[in-house]
C-alpha cells in the first residue's frame, strides 16, 4: 500500500482512475466497513481501478483541530492495509485547509484522476462544510453507504471515544474492524502512554502484543492516574511466552482483548496472582 501526504489542493501525479473512499476516518469501525464493502465490490467489477482512501492525521472537533486522537495514524494505516487498500491519502489539517473553498476539494479530486467516491450519508467538506455530497455527484459517480446501527443507535467515532475512556474494550471492539490497539516503546515491561491519544481507564487488561513481527500473549497494566513527571514508564506488560527483552528503541503494537479489572487505587496498581491466572485461563480457553 502507498501511503501520500496529501495538502487536498496538490496533484499528486498518480495517473491511476481512483475509487475512493473520503471521510476523516478518526477511527475505524463497522459503519466505515460499509463504505468499504461498497468500494471493494466496484473495484472487483473492473479491476483497473485503484483502491483509496482519505485519512485525516488529527481528528476535527467542531471547526477545530483536536489535540487529542482517539487512534494512531500508524494503527488506522494497518487496518487499511489489511483492508486491501492501495493506497491512502494522509491530510495534515491546518488552519488553511479548514478556510478552503469545496470547489478546490472537487477539483483535486479531478486532477488525482478520481472517478468514483463512496461516503457516507453525513458527509460535508470545506469551509464551513458548505461541500455536499450533491455536489459530488455533478463530477464523480457517487456511491452513499447506508447508516449502520447497533441497538437502534448510530456507530460512531464518538461513542468508540466514549468507551475508551470507559475501558470498554469488550463494546468497543465489537464495533471495530480490527481490535483496539496502539503502538509504543518498552523498556523492561514498562511503557510509556503514547502521548496526543486519549487515555484508556486505568486498569488490567488482556493483551496480543507484536514484537518484530512475532506476536505474544499476556496482560497490561494501565497506570496513568499515578504517574508522575519523573516517572512516566508506570504502564507494565507481562508476556507469557516472551524471554528475551527487547530493544527500548523498539517498537511494540499491543492489541487489547479484555479488560479483567480497573485500578481506582494506588494499592491496586500492580499485578495480582488473579490478574494472571484469569488471563492464563482466558489464552487456553480462547485460543
Amino acid at each position: 500500500m502507498k501511503i501520500y501526504s496529501w495538502d487536498i489542493k496538490s496533484n499528486l501525479n498518480l495517473n491511476k482512475d481512483l475509487i475512493i473512499c473520503l471521510g476523516s476516518f478518526e477511527t475505524l469501525h463497522l459503519g466505515h466497513n460499509e463504505l468499504f464493502k461498497i468500494a471493494r465490490n466496484l473495484k472487483n467489477a473492473d479491476e483497473h481501478f485503484e483502491l483509496a482512501a482519505m485519512m485525516f492525521q488529527s481528528p476535527i472537533n467542531k471547526g477545530e483541530i483536536a489535540t487529542e486522537k482517539a487512534f494512531q495514524p500508524k494503527t488506522r494505516l494497518y487496518t487499511f492495509d489489511a483492508l486491501g487498500f492501495d493506497s491512502v491519502f494522509i491530510v495534515n489539517m491546518d488552519k488553511n485547509l479548514l478556510n478552503l473553498d469545496y470547489k478546490i476539494f472537487i477539483q483535486s479530486l479531478k486532477e488525482n484522476g478520481v472517478k468514483k467516491i463512496v461516503c457516507g450519508q453525513d458527509f460535508r467538506f470545506g469551509f464551513m462544510k458548505k461541500g455536499t455530497i450533491n455536489d459530488l455527484k455533478k463530477e464523480f459517480e457517487v456511491y452513499v453507504a447506508d447508516e449502520k446501527k447497533v441497538n437502534k443507535s448510530k456507530i460512531s467515532s464518538t461513542l468508540i471515544k466514549e468507551f475508551i475512556r470507559d475501558g470498554n474494550i469488550e463494546g468497543m471492539n465489537a464495533l471495530l474492524i480490527e481490535n483496539y490497539a496502539f503502538i509504543t516503546t518498552m523498556e523492561k515491561f514498562h511503557y510509556k502512554y503514547p502521548e496526543n491519544l486519549i487515555p484508556l481507564k486505568d486498569g488490567v487488561y488482556i493483551v496480543n502484543v507484536v514484537i518484530s513481527n512475532i506476536e505474544y500473549h499476556g496482560l497490561t497494566l494501565i497506570n496513568k492516574k499515578f504517574e508522575s513527571e519523573e516517572n512516566k514508564l508506570n504502564n507494565i506488560l507481562y508476556l507469557y511466552d516472551l524471554e528475551i527483552i527487547p530493544s527500548k528503541y523498539e517498537e511494540i503494537y499491543i492489541e487489547f482483548i479484555h479488560r479483567i479489572r480497573y485500578v481506582d487505587d494506588s494499592k491496586e496498581s500492580k499485578f495480582s496472582k488473579s490478574d494472571l491466572e484469569i488471563a492464563q485461563r482466558w489464552f487456553i480457553e480462547n485460543l
